[in-house]
């Protein structure tokens, strides 16, 4: 209930009750009635302030005062508070007590129509009770719809925020995994380049930052296209999964562009793809085909140059396995190169996998780092 209203009644109640007992001739009274007179003003209008705190309580109130009146024959205060009361209850109690009060009241109108051998005078209160009842179910109900649309709006409001975090997380992983690998490779090759004397090396070290470079710029290109193009759409975010050019086509396309990257990185690459990888779903495949960027970009980042490289993909037994391996830095002998991890390819990683309800396990042994994906095909 509104505070204002409860000000409004509490103050109409304490009005309306000093105007009552100042406007009866107490003297006029033998003590026994005045006592029962009193009584039942004050339970009258002490119900319809009890209302600004429990309706239940205004409820019980009022019942006491239905009962008083019988005794002393005056009904106008009674019929006056028992009108808000009835509004007030059956518009905020719980369905039982509101039908219980319901009842009670009608009670009260059949005993009242019996004691006094007229139902004449019984329709004279039932009739304001009635239209009380009326106006506290209209009320129940917008305030029930009310809530009802809140609550969804809630809800609405929730998945709103939910689908705009996934969202905002697709678009990391999306920029991520497109100008990640380029970009590795490039500063990888920049920073090679330093130590190289041999021109024409120089000049093929060029030329692969320059295929790179363009690489990614091309990839981000398309990003942006489709994000401008098909903005919040389900086909976007299906086009958007796959704007990297290493997603598209066969798998084994994409094994060959990261061997000649990792290749032109100086590491010593063996990929074994098995028969049916191209099979896959295309949901799938395009997650696989991230998986090996992110692993082939973590291996140009850390793996000594010159150390093998193993990628081992398979399809058996209705689950995609994806291993790789390499070797971890020596330490300061090799290019300090943790200033270019971000942190947020293996978190990327293992957000597409749990898409696909696989699994992701990843981790150091015996100076190897290890990467295993298991992905299970519908």
């Amino acid at each position: 209930m509104p505070s204002w209203l409860r000000v409004v009644l509490v103050l109409f109640a304490g009005v309306a009750l000093f105007d009552e007992l100042r406007a009866v001739a107490w003297s006029a009274l033998s003590p026994v009635p005045a006592m029962l007179f009193a009584a039942w003003i004050v339970l009258s209008y002490g119900a319809v302030a009890l209302l600004a705190w429990s309706a239940a309580a205004g409820a019980m109130a009022i019942t006491m005062s239905y009962a008083l009146c019988l005794v002393l024959g005056q009904y106008s205060v009674t019929l006056l508070c028992a009108c808000m009361v009835m509004a007030v209850a059956l518009a905020m109690l719980r369905r039982r007590p509101a039908l219980v009060h319901l009842a009670v009241t009608a009670v009260w109108l059949l005993v009242t129509a019996v004691f006094l051998h007229s139902t004449d005078f019984a329709w004279v209160l039932g009739i304001p009770l009635a239209t009380a009842a009326l106006i506290g179910v209209a009320v129940r109900f917008f305030v029930g719809q009310y809530r009802l649309n809140a609550r969804r709006l809630e809800v609405v409001e929730a998945t709103h925020q939910r689908l705009r975090e996934q969202e905002r997380l697709a678009l990391a992983r999306d920029l991520h995994d497109v100008v990640a690998h380029e970009l590795t490779l490039v500063t990888m090759q920049a920073a090679g380049s330093q130590r190289q004397t041999d021109p024409a090396e120089l000049h093929r070290t060029i030329d692969t930052m320059d295929t790179a470079a363009r690489s990614g710029l091309t990839e981000l290109r398309t990003l942006l296209h489709i994000l401008r193009d098909s903005p919040g759409t389900d086909d976007a975010a299906d086009e958007r999964g796959n704007a990297s050019g290493l997603t598209t086509g066969s798998l084994h396309g994409v094994a060959q562009a990261l061997e000649s990257s990792l290749r032109g990185a100086g590491l010593d690459p063996m990929f074994d793809l098995g028969t049916g990888v191209d099979d896959i779903p295309t949901s799938i495949r395009g997650t696989a085909a991230r998986v090996l960027q992110e692993a082939a970009t973590n291996m140009i980042k850390y793996a000594p140059t010159g150390s093998p490289c193993l990628v081992r993909m398979t399809a058996v037994d209705s689950t995609v396995h994806i291993h790789t391996e390499n070797r971890l830095p020596h330490g300061s002998g090799d290019l300090d190169r943790r200033g270019l991890s971000s942190g947020f390819g293996l978190r990327g990683i293992q957000e597409r996998v749990a898409l696909l309800t696989g699994q992701v396990e990843y981790g150091p042994r015996d100076r190897t780092w290890h990467l295993d994906v298991r992905i299970p095909v519908a």
